[in-house]
């Protein structure tokens, strides 16, 4: 009688290992050293398709292609390691920008810019990995100046495709036509004094622009960790490195070109790794949604 208990306390202790809920970690090995990183399930399609590419093997020797020191580093370019082109399709948008935010370490899809990607689609395989740099709360708030005007000239650059917009369109040129006549003529300064002048022409197209701000939880992220906030709410945030942070610092600090790339190549090889979820929370703090 006794044994059949025991026979039966072990079956049930297996079962219940046996049905614990699994996760697919992923592994990023570069000449600097391993990333390990969570991809999120709250972002399911770039989830899924990362892992597909990951697999598949396609993004082993790809280049991290550029790179910003305090930035980013970007990768995932499949043209640049075992394929001839890269992938041609795109993702829809998934921001989660109320619990993940750009912080360093964050996995961000990549993406074009808005006057031609209005609905900010991702790119099917490029992503970068924030790098970044600390922000106390002035710091912040140049940053939600830089993110909301970011956000307008995207909205800017379509008002001047339409001919809607006549008004817009010869203020635009007339800048342009300054700076042809006078290189030294700030037309950075007056395109942006154009595009917030136009604040209220804009938000009568697309409704209103006001950047929200960051809540007091990214704050304290970004002050003692350090990221990217201007990207927040504007590119999709799908994973987050939780081993390996000091790799981001080597690779962020290789020398590199007039267009952001590495003069020497550094490439990536990519692998997945299960592990059950209760683990990877007690390991590396990552809660799932239940």
């Amino acid at each position: 009688m006794k044994f059949k208990f025991l026979v039966a306390l072990l079956l049930a202790i297996v079962l219940v290992g046996c049905s614990e809920e699994q996760d697919e970690i992923i592994v990023i090995s570069t000449p600097y050293g391993d990333m390990t990183a969570v991809l999120f399930d709250e972002t399911p399609l770039h989830k899924e398709n990362f892992l597909k590419l990951a697999k598949s093997g396609m993004y082993d020797s790809v280049l991290f292609h550029r790179v910003i020191n305090e930035f980013m580093i970007q990768t995932g370019n499949l043209a640049t390691g075992k394929l001839e082109s890269g992938v041609k399709y795109t993702l829809p948008a998934e921001f989660m920008a109320e619990k993940y935010i750009h912080e360093k370490g964050a996995l961000a899809a990549a993406r074009t810019g808005d006057a031609s990607n209005p609905e900010k689609k991702s790119s099917g395989s490029q992503f970068y990995i924030v790098h970044g740099e600390k922000f106390d709360n002035e710091g912040l708030a140049a940053r939600a100046d830089r993110r909301q005007y970011l956000k307008l000239s995207g909205l800017f650059q379509r008002m001047l495709r339409s001919e809607r917009f006549p008004d817009l369109t010869e203020k635009y040129n007339y800048h342009v036509n300054k700076f042809r006549e006078d290189s030294t003529y700030n037309f950075n300064q007056a395109q942006r004094d154009l595009i917030f002048n136009s604040i209220e022409v804009i938000e009568e197209a697309f409704g209103p622009q006001a950047d929200p701000g960051y809540p007091d939880w990214a704050k304290e992220v970004y002050a003692t960790i350090g990221g990217a906030p201007h990207l927040d709410g504007q590119y999709t945030v799908f994973g987050k490195v939780v081993e390996g942070l000091e790799v981001i610092d080597q690779i962020a600090g290789t020398a590199t070109n007039q267009r952001d790339r590495p003069l020497e190549d550094i490439r990536m090889d990519v692998k997945v790794v299960s592990m059950s979820k209760s683990e990877i929370t007690k390991k590396y703090g990552i809660t799932y949604p239940k």
